[in-house]
């Protein structure tokens, strides 16, 4: 093995390029956006926090509550995950704090009228 001599400015130069490197290659802009992912029935009950059973969803689907997707061919239900996480944070709960907050303002402005 032969030991080779070099600068600072050299050996900075080489950490630099090898460090470029290192980062274009983790870098999100050279990675693809990760493409949204269908479910089918059994994959959005794994999905889904509270694990419904399958006439839940069911009921969910005829009374138009979760957004879904019928194959044209099969006439099976799927779901898009992109559309789940908007539905799932949509049904978020206000606190009891928020909720008097809401009824104080509203009946503010209708006081002020």
């Amino acid at each position: 093995m032969e030991i080779i001599t070099i600068s600072v400015q050299q050996l900075e130069a080489l950490l630099d390029s090898k460090v470029k490197v290192i980062i274009d290659a983790i870098s999100p802009k050279n990675k693809e956006p990760p493409s949204d992912q269908w479910f089918d029935l059994k994959a959005l009950i794994e999905y889904l926090p509270s694990k419904p059973r399958p006439q839940t969803i069911y009921d969910w689907v005829h009374k138009k509550i979760i957004p879904y997707h019928k194959a044209t061919q099969t006439k099976s239900l799927q779901f898009l995950k992109s559309e789940i996480d908007i539905w799932l944070k949509n049904g978020r709960r206000k606190t009891q704090s928020e909720k008097s907050e809401f009824v104080t303002n509203y009946l503010n402005k209708k006081t002020i009228k």
